[in-house]
């Protein structure tokens, strides 16, 4: 099914370098990039890969300087002047991840990029997760159409429980062979690299692999513009051959199985309801025959470690939240006593999208309860997302905020029950920490 393959990438000059200056030269990806990191990582390295994954936008910008222009004179003026280099030969990045979670948890996290070919979603080779947006799309189609590269990865999973392909890839790091990059990035965050150039090594993973469909974790707008650049190119192209370098995207893989793999919440604020009432709220949920609820004491309201677990042990049985007022004055526990045939869901909906947390928070209580529909929950017309414990307590104290709702991570085996299904969850269901980094290895195409 899955057909993966080594490249010769382009990257920046390690060796050269050095991993001092190439902690100034990465960057977390596009998406999670605000206007204030932005201006940081330009300021950061003259060199910065945000000046070809993010190029800014100017009041000047036209047909022939713009962001995506400017994006492709970088790239050749740094290969030019040996900033940036193209491997001899096919490789496969191997990439370890060393990081902790908010609570001082520490994880590793193991994977390795590569290319594999561009399958429609339905060849069932290549499997999503999320609905995704028009406007991201259309931005990283004009990037990949001036570039003609994959600047970054998509993340992947694949189901290896004897961790096989690790035990290829890995070899060498077990035996202390040295990384070609290690560095680490503002958050904390060590990065530890190696080039396998090795082509028996190379055969083995493909062969492995060659039956396992790919779940996409994360860059479902990067996928669909890969399959977009993929058939502008067989249209313009005199003689598109089937392994044309269009035909591949790189990508970033794990295995499901993977001990570091890890799946941190996203929690929801909501704001701007007219006529909110948050005890109003309260008493509607409590009359439901759906919810039970039940008051969060005020000990637990002010100790966020508390407030996690308790919540991992009202998910054990259930969906569960933890729905707190601003200011964190007062609070409840939310539990789910339905089931997937509750009447707000869709029912042409798979179950397995039906049974997730957040399905039931959206369509169940933003929806039915609160009147916020899937368009207003698309524009975040009335929600807001945070992806930590304590960016999410923080918003209490917000103006706007009229509640939060504290969320348990979905597990990896729902998301992956989801994928084999055909269904879609809702927007930011998943947050699989941490991202990967831009800047490690650039796919020409």
């Amino acid at each position: 099914m899955a057909e993966i393959k080594p490249f010769r990438g382009i990257r920046y000059a390690w060796e050269k370098l050095g991993a001092e200056e190439m902690e100034n030269l990465v960057a977390p990806p596009y998406d999670v990039i605000g206007d204030e990191e932005q201006e940081l990582l330009y300021r950061r390295h003259p060199a910065n890969i945000v000046r070809l994954d993010l190029n800014r936008i100017k009041r000047t910008d036209n047909g022939d300087d713009n962001r995506y222009e400017r994006a492709r004179r970088h790239l050749f003026d740094w290969i030019a002047r040996g900033i940036l280099v193209v491997d001899r030969s096919p490789t496969i990045y191997v990439h370890e991840q060393q990081f902790s979670d908010e609570m001082g948890n520490l994880y590793v996290r193991r994977g390795f990029v590569g290319l594999v070919r561009l399958a429609d979603y339905e060849e069932r080779v290549v499997l999503p997760h999320e609905r995704t947006l028009k406007g991201p799309k259309k931005d990283r189609l004009e990037l990949m159409k001036a570039t003609e590269c994959n600047l970054s990865q998509i993340f992947y999973l694949y189901d290896d429980p004897q961790s096989a392909v690790d035990e290829v890839l890995f070899s060498g790091v077990e035996s202390g062979e040295e990384p070609a990059l290690d560095i680490t990035t503002d958050d904390g965050i060590r990065h530890r690299l190696w080039a396998v150039a090795d082509p028996e090594k190379h055969a083995e993973v493909a062969e492995l692999l060659d039956d396992s469909p790919l779940l996409i974790a994360d860059g479902h707008h990067r996928y669909e513009t890969a399959l977009a650049y993929r058939n502008f190119r067989r249209r313009i192209d005199p003689e598109p051959a089937d392994d044309a370098p269009y035909e591949y995207v790189m990508g970033f893989f794990v295995n499901i199985h993977d001990p570091g793999l890890q799946v941190f919440p996203t929690h929801r604020m909501v704001h701007s309801l007219p006529d909110f009432d948050f005890r109003e709220f309260c008493a509607g949920l409590a009359e439901s025959d759906l919810f039970s609820v039940e008051p969060i004491g005020d000990a637990v309201l002010g100790d966020l470690e508390t407030l996690r677990d308790r919540l991992l042990d009202a998910g054990a049985d259930g969906a569960a939240f933890a729905i707190v007022a601003p200011d964190a004055d007062e609070g409840i526990w939310v539990r789910y006593q339905g089931d997937e045939d509750a009447p707000f869901f869709d029912p042409e909906e798979p179950e397995s999208v039906r049974r997730l947390d957040v399905s039931i928070l959206h369509d169940g209580i933003f929806e039915s309860m609160l009147g916020i529909d899937r368009a207003a929950q698309r524009d975040m017309t009335n929600l807001g997302y945070a992806k930590s414990w304590k960016a999410a307590d923080d918003a209490l104290a917000a103006e706007s905020t009229q509640m939060v709702v504290f969320m348990n991570p979905t597990p990896v085996d729902q998301v992956n029950e989801v994928c084999l299904s055909g269904g879609k969850m809702p927007q930011k269901s998943t947050y699989f920490y941490p991202k990967i980094l831009s800047g490690l290895a650039i796919n020409p195409l």
